[in-house]
């Protein structure tokens, strides 16, 4: 994995170059062809995904209907939710044409931070920050979705 790719990862930045080459060791790459699944809302989830190259979407079922809840590109990440709350896949990741990503499996990512712990606080932190930025959009979606469904009800 190239460590200088993973500079441009948002929660990677404040790592060192040491740091980022030990953490760089850790992942797989694997080339994911257009239209596959790569995750599945509902199923067991054990790994890490950081986007190289390539889009993919996040949908999720809701009345039978698959919603788009959103687009990674590259440099962005999924399976956060899993590595501090274990259980099944929120949402289904589907790539949009042909993906590289890199993959680390829960254990060997937790086994890491444990083993480094300047440096996993360092990636726990701004992993955190993310995910709150994160969820701070989806309850702004959430309020507008709901505000402009209330003005579209007649009453």
């Amino acid at each position: 994995m190239d460590s200088q790719f993973l500079r441009t990862v948002s929660f990677l930045k404040a790592l060192t170059d040491e740091e980022l080459q030990a953490f760089s060791a850790l992942f797989t790459l694997t080339d994911i062809q257009s239209g596959e699944k790569i995750v599945e809302e509902g199923r067991v989830i054990q790994s890490f995904y950081i986007v190289c190259k390539g889009t993919v979407h996040v949908r999720r079922s809701a009345q039978k209907k698959e919603l788009l809840l959103g687009r990674i590109g590259s440099g962005g990440f999924f399976g956060e939710i899993n590595l501090f709350d274990p259980g099944t896949a929120t949402a289904t990741i589907c790539a949009m044409d042909k993906v590289k990503l890199a993959s680390v499996d829960y254990e060997a990512l937790r086994a890491f931070m444990s083993e480094n712990p300047g440096t996993g606080y360092k990636i726990v932190s701004a992993l955190m920050t993310e995910v709150s930025r994160r969820l701070r959009q989806t309850n702004q979606r959430f309020v507008n979705s709901v505000y402009w469904a209330s003005e579209n009800t007649p009453g």
